[in-house]
Order: C-alpha cells, then structure tokens, then sequence
C-alpha cells in the first residue's frame, strides 16, 4: 500500500475523532463527501449524503452533549479502513424517543470506512451496541 494512502487515511481518521470530541457536527460531515452513505447494521435504511449526516452528528451531540469518542483501534487496507471505539457520554437529550435520563454511558462499537479518491469518507457502516446503549438508559 502507498504511504502516501494510508498517511491520508490516518489524517482523515484524527480528523473524524478530533471533530466529534469537538462536539462540532459541521465538521464531523466535513470529512464526508456530499454523497457519502452511512449504513448502520441492522437497521433498514442508509443514511444519504453530508447534509442527512450532518444532521445524525447533531442529534447524537444534542442527546450526549459532553460526547466522547476514544479510538481504541485502526487498520488500514487500501481505500478501506476499519477502527474499534468507545463513546462514552451523559444522556442530557432525546434519543430514539427517550427522554434525557442523565445517566452516563459507555458503548463499544466499530465503523468500517471507504474513502473517495479525494481523501473523503463515501461510505461507512457502523456496528453498534444499541442493545447496550439502551440496557444502559433503562429502556432495553
């Protein structure tokens, strides 16, 4: 793989990091293209392009406003990159109709990137422990 790939994949990757725990949902949908898909498993519909993105950044912020986003793991192949986190964070908002309970979180996941030739993410899709999340704000 050329260094000069995975240099630009490790750039956009301390980006994508550095804008969520700025708690910044303008410059988390930065790092997208403008017809980036963003799929989650195990729910039906993708998420279409920077704006529809933007927006989830937004109320993923709103509902943990001291959102924290830790990278435990990365690998990179190519175009395609695949990382391991940890969010953690204080439900103060509406999340998937629930109320703001107050409770702290932590909740595993792991995001599986491809990026454009231009450096931007065109598509991730997300594992996540909603079962987890929700156990954690009394609702699962």
């Amino acid at each position: 793989m050329p260094s000069d790939l995975r240099a630009r994949t490790l750039e956009m990757n301390d980006r994508t990091y550095a804008a969520w725990n700025a708690r910044d949902a303008d410059a988390v949908a930065s790092v997208f293209a403008e017809d980036a898909v963003l799929r989650e498993a195990g729910r039906p519909d993708a998420i279409r392009g920077r704006a529809a993105i933007r927006a989830r950044a937004a109320t993923l912020l709103a509902a943990f406003p001291d959102f924290r986003l830790e990278r435990v793991v990365l690998v990179v192949d190519g175009e395609h990159h695949a990382d391991r986190w940890v969010m953690t964070g204080t439900h103060r908002g509406d999340l998937f109709g629930i109320a703001a309970t107050g409770r702290s979180v932590r909740v595993e996941g792991a995001t599986f990137t491809r990026l454009g030739p231009d450096g931007l993410v065109v598509e991730d899709v997300h594992h996540v422990d909603y079962a987890g999340l929700l156990a954690q704000l009394g609702a699962g």
